[in-house]
């Protein structure tokens, strides 16, 4: 990763300390006082051996904590003491953004993220602030930001361990703004696909794939009055998989090119892959999608879908 931040300031951050978010705190004895003052019974509250079972953090120092505009591969903010210099990108109404992050402990190494790491970013509303604006959604290694309603809200993002944050950031800003994307033209670009491949279900393989602007592969032959099962696998452009289904944000959909045979074929949706039906001997063209709400949020090349006797 490029260290934007480094290139903005000059020095460190300073180190940030989180001490004690459960569980930790020092014991309240006075200087002098002697284990004769307190017996066994007035201990239960300062038990360590039990009440760490859940924070064995206790002390967890960050010098350095970036938040990434994935889109962009740029940091958007960073922490500096006990407040931020950037800001967040404003989140449109009924999408997401996706912020990764950068941390660095004091001393000077960078504390890995994800799902199968030790430490996971997560974020939440700050205390107080407004909550019907965001809401989120968790990826180990970074976070969307959806905008419920428009509007400002401060959110506070987290270092997650196991059941709990061993860190959190200072509030900063998140906004959610009207959205002003024309859908009907198909100019909603939350969503970058850098890889698409089709999957024939009755094989379990991936028969066609797009390279660019054009296609390697072709689809399977589509018997007349029957129809041949698809799924697909889309890839965004930082690698990651994008989830498609019934009950996930994107569907995977289909529809006849511009221009081309609409008689051939037909289509059934079924959120993670798709139908195509044999309407009549013939060829045609067909693009696929990733359906989002009542619009694609990207179309793949036409390829060519041809429909046999059988």
């Amino acid at each position: 990763m490029v260290r934007t931040r480094r290139e903005l300031i000059m020095g460190g951050a300073g180190v940030l300390a989180l001490t004690a978010l459960a569980g930790c705190l020092g014991d309240d004895e006075e200087p002098g006082d002697t284990d004769d003052d307190h017996d066994d019974d007035d201990h239960d509250d300062h038990d360590h051996d039990d009440d760490h079972d859940d924070h064995d953090h206790d002390h967890l120092e960050i010098a350095e904590f970036e938040i990434i505009d994935r889109d962009h591969d740029d940091v958007a903010a960073y922490v500096h003491g006990d407040h931020w210099h950037g800001e967040l990108p404003h989140v449109e109404e009924g999408h997401h953004i996706s912020l990764g992050a950068y941390v660095e402990d004091d001393h000077g190494d960078e504390i890995p993220l994800g799902s199968d790491e030790e430490f996971e970013l997560r974020v939440r509303v700050a205390d107080g602030a407004a909550e019907d604006v965001v809401d989120f959604d968790y990826h180990g290694d970074h976070v969307h930001i959806i905008g419920e309603a428009e509007g400002i809200t401060d959110v506070v993002f987290q270092l997650w361990h196991d059941d709990h944050a061993d860190y959190e950031t200072p509030e900063i800003t998140a906004q959610v703004v009207e959205d002003d994307h024309d859908h009907d033209d198909h100019e909603h670009e939350d969503v970058h696909v850098d890889e698409l491949e089709i999957i024939d279900r009755s094989t379990d393989e991936v028969v066609a794939d797009v390279h660019g602007d054009h296609w390697h592969g072709e689809l399977p032959e589509i018997p007349v009055d029957d129809h041949v099962s698809l799924g697909a696998r889309f890839i965004d452009d930082h690698g990651d998989e994008i989830s498609i289904g019934s009950d996930e944000e994107y569907e995977f959909r289909a529809r006849v090119a511009d221009g081309a045979e609409e008689d051939v074929v037909d289509f059934d949706f079924h959120g993670d892959h798709v139908h195509l039906i044999g309407e009549s001997v013939g060829e045609t063209e067909v693009v696929f999608q990733l359906w989002h709400d009542d619009h694609a949020d990207y179309e793949s090349p036409s390829i060519e879908a041809v429909v046999v006797d059988e």
